[in-house]
């Protein structure tokens, strides 16, 4: 099989990125520090599966050997946003839409992954959405916070467009609409058997954005949340139940 031909029928994996900032506050500001994390990233990522790299900063890209584009690798590249001052989730989402819109053939399943997130434990998670033959999308949502997390999610391209097309126009940080809150009342309004969480619980290698903190790891922290979530998963497919 061609690796053209896997770019369609494979789980692809969308790695959104912003090198240059376009929002005051994130932690990581430098470009050549952001640069060095989605370089890391994007290598690990490519081994395991076709990967579009997403990136709206116009930073110089094409004489960085790492980003040329190969049998396994797409290279988007795409203007700032006009409104920046909507958020990075408005950004961010802003960008997925114009990739769908923009894309000759772009892929029926994506793994969408926020760019410098390290997802240690690709490997189950991306064969559970190669496994997943009923739901639209793989999200994990928080039901006592209403909050979805959208640093990872797995959609199919017809979902998307059906149910999320659009949905940053709605987003302003500044008034506390942020995308994770957006895109949970807009789930809450789909039948159960659209949207479920992850089988899975993410491991991440990661720094917060926002306020450049570590994402919490350990394999006993791990283990614990595995167990709570497939007990979870038994009780309610669609919302995590438990806080963390």
């Amino acid at each position: 099989m061609s690796h053209a031909i896997e770019f369609q029928t494979d789980v692809s994996i969308v790695l959104t990125a912003t090198i240059t900032p376009n929002v005051t506050g994130p932690a990581s500001t430098n470009p050549e520090t952001r640069l060095a994390e989605y370089r890391r990233v994007l290598q690990f990522y490519r081994q395991f599966a076709p990967v579009f790299f997403l990136e709206n900063s116009r930073f110089p890209l094409e004489s960085d050997p790492d980003f040329t584009e190969s049998p396994n690798l797409r290279v988007r590249r795409f203007a700032p946003s006009s409104k920046p001052e909507r958020g990075k989730g408005y950004q961010e989402f802003e960008m997925l839409d114009a990739w769908l819109a923009a894309e000759p053939q772009p892929p029926p399943n994506w793994l969408k992954i926020t760019g410098r997130y390290q997802l240690r434990n690709l490997c189950p998670i991306l064969n559970e959405c190669r496994r997943e033959r009923k739901y639209g999308l793989l999200i994990d949502q928080l039901a006592k916070q209403r909050f979805a997390r959208t640093h990872l999610f797995f959609s199919t391209t017809q979902f998307y467009r059906e149910q999320i097309e659009g949905l940053y126009r709605q987003c302003d940080d500044s008034r506390g609409e942020f995308i994770e809150h957006v895109m949970f009342r807009q789930l809450e309004k789909l039948p159960r058997n659209q949207v479920r969480i992850f089988k899975t619980q993410p491991d991440f290698l990661a720094s917060l954005g926002s306020t450049g903190k570590m994402l919490p790891t350990g394999s006993f922290q791990w283990l614990t949340k595995q167990g709570l979530r497939r007990l979870n998963y038994l009780i309610n497919k669609r919302r995590l139940l438990y806080v963390r």
